[in-house]
């Protein structure tokens, strides 16, 4: 048998107190954002039954009160894998579990815990600042509830350290840490799924989003990486359509007959995950109207000018407002059409996430062209 050490998991808020190694430095304050209703989607909501994430009624949100930020300092703490795992004693801060999978990030779960299995251990003296976050393969999770949370640390602690610890080929990090220009004296660590650090001292901003309670920091992250990205050299399209097509998540069985028909109201299809972080800068950041199911390509409409036009295609059975509440923080015209999921809808797991659906065309059109009239006469 492989030998293993046993922990019991507890929140990072029950390690807190006099002479504990993990130090509370500070919270940014929340802040309510508010919502604008929904100029075509609210009908959906009021005629289908759907699935909400993550409550039930959120369509009908006129708000929503930003989570805050908290900034820890932990001292002697072993850092296991690329998603973080935080071990403090005899014991794994669950907050630094969250998204991980046993067998992607080496560990074994238990009923009260985890067991981490014996193997050799880098010690890293100093001061090191962790981006490193689980579901580092997915650019919505590797940004948002990842690399997002240096807008969380303040510069006096960026100077202290000497490095940054990120996960090993997260998905998006690598141009996003280029266009952050961060300080020459900020060393980056990537750490792999199996490698195991003890570090002497670990700063840790925990998070900038909650459940898609984004704080308004977030903006900071964005409108640094786009202060390092310059005009486009040549036109780009002020409307377009993210196309899933080939993507083979959650396919959309009408998006061919969709594209064709916004083909008309000025929409080109474009495939972001095609072009180079910079390149996407500027595309979101020019656009006046964009049309899309819901995916992570739409992490990017934080790069959006205000007034810029959301419209996300969703389906009933998998409604998640992560990107109606980013627009809302940023400024922007969000609406939704609704699309029908195959049935029986099953449980809400990565293969039902995938499950293909359909959209009705007329829908679509009509709900973009009464958003793009208004926006056009505002």
């Amino acid at each position: 048998m492989v030998a293993e050490t046993v922990l019991r998991e507890r929140s990072i808020a029950a390690r807190l107190g006099p002479g504990s190694a993990v130090q509370h430095v500070h919270s940014l304050g929340p802040v309510r954002i508010e919502v604008p209703p929904l100029l075509t989607g609210q009908h959906f909501f009021e005629l289908w039954p759907v699935r909400e994430l993550p409550d039930q009624g959120m369509w009908a949100a006129k708000h929503y009160d930003s989570f805050a930020p908290p900034l820890f300092v932990l001292r002697d703490v072993l850092v296991h894998s690329s998603a973080g795992i935080l071990v403090v004693g005899d014991t794994v801060i669950a907050e630094s579990l969250a998204y991980t999978n046993p067998r992607e990030h080496g560990y074994r779960a238990l009923v009260r815990g985890i067991a981490l299995p014996s193997g050799p251990v880098t010690t890293l003296p100093g001061i090191h600042i962790s981006m490193l976050a689980a579901g580092e393969g997915d650019y919505r999770h590797s940004m948002l509830n990842g690399l997002a949370r240096l807008s969380a640390v303040p510069e006096n602690y960026m100077l202290a350290a000497e490095s940054l610890l990120v996960p090993e080929d997260a998905t998006g990090q690598d141009e996003a840490i280029d266009l952050l220009d961060l300080l020459p004296s900020l060393a980056l660590r990537k750490v792999g799924a199996a490698q195991t650090l003890r570090v002497e001292t670990l700063v840790l901003p925990l998070c900038v989003c909650g459940e898609a309670a984004y704080h308004p920091c977030l903006l900071d992250f964005y409108q640094r990486m786009s202060a390092h990205v310059g005009p486009a050299p040549g036109p780009m399209p002020r409307r377009f359509y993210i196309d899933h097509r080939g993507t083979g998540i959650r396919p959309l069985r009408t998006e061919t007959a969709v594209i064709a028909a916004l083909a008309a109201l000025g929409f080109v299809a474009v495939r972001p995950e095609q072009m180079s972080l910079a390149e996407r800068v500027r595309l979101f950041r020019q656009a006046e109207a964009i049309v899309s199911p819901h995916g992570t390509a739409l992490t990017d409409i934080g790069f959006c000018r205000p007034g810029c036009l959301v419209v996300e295609l969703l389906m009933d059975a998998y409604v998640d407002w992560g990107f109606r509440n980013l627009a809302a923080l940023a400024g922007l015209r969000y609406d939704c059409v609704l699309g029908r999921a195959e049935k029986p809808w099953g449980d809400l797991d990565l293969q039902f996430h995938g499950t293909p659906w359909d959209i009705s065309v007329n829908h679509v059109v009509a709900a973009v062209a009464h958003a793009v009239g208004d926006a056009l006469a505002a």
